[in-house]
């Protein structure tokens, strides 16, 4: 009864860990989720990789420590580039195009998902006494909290949007910064073992975003301010 709890308040407490930044990103893209294809194209994406790479974290931890060490520092290179390519093509499309419509794509999709990456090492720790059966049916558990707060995000950022009518560029600002936030989050960690807060990096992303929304449209320069 003891493990039935332990094991329980853990998947809640990892699912919900890498859950809230998925409800983050769902939330400010909900305007892009509005056709029932692309919908279920991000959920599945983003559910689907939270719950594999906690995974892959889990044996990267357990086996890379000692045969792939180099493999580690690589990884915020990869997430990052995957970022930087995506806002590069949102940021400065031609002006004829509206970033507001722009399509989810699957890059973006792992791009935002690298974080979840970063949980299987401290995976590694907490399981170290559980059954094999359990540590991996943890993984499907944490995928099904994480279905739920992408499902919360998906709401919520409907109702916001509505209220965002006004200022559309102030949402589009939010949406490449929380963006940013999952690259410098994977560059700080896994290329230079930075343990940075959270925080920080986001105040970060948001701050160079900003600089290159306002230089790249001036039309920024009074929609975020």
């Amino acid at each position: 009864m003891q493990f039935a709890a332990e094991y329980l308040i853990a998947c809640l407490l990892m699912g919900a860990a890498i859950g809230m930044d998925v409800a983050l990103v769902t939330a400010l893209y909900s305007t892009k989720l509005t056709c029932r294809k692309t919908r279920t194209k991000w959920i599945t994406g983003v559910v689907g990789s939270h719950t594999l790479l906690p995974m892959c974290g889990y044996l990267l931890s357990f086996y890379g420590i000692k045969w792939l060490p180099w493999l580690t520092p690589l990884l915020g290179v990869v997430a990052i580039g995957f970022i930087a390519v995506y806002l590069y093509h949102e940021i400065f499309a031609d002006d004829e195009t509206d970033p507001l419509v722009a399509t989810i794509s699957w890059s973006l999709i792992v791009a935002v998902s690298w974080d979840a990456l970063w949980s299987g090492p401290a995976k590694s720790a907490q399981v170290v006494e559980w059954q094999t059966v359990f540590v991996w049916t943890s993984f499907l558990m944490v995928g099904a909290v994480v279905y739920l707060f992408t499902l919360a995000g998906l709401k919520v950022g409907k109702r916001l949007a509505c209220r965002q009518n006004n200022t559309p560029f102030v949402w589009l600002w939010l949406q490449y910064a929380a963006i940013g936030y999952f690259g410098l989050l994977a560059l700080m960690r896994y290329t230079f073992a930075l343990d940075v807060p959270d925080w920080q990096i986001f105040a970060l992303s948001a701050i160079i975003i900003r600089i290159v929304l306002v230089k790249q449209r001036p039309l920024f320069s009074t929609a975020l301010s």
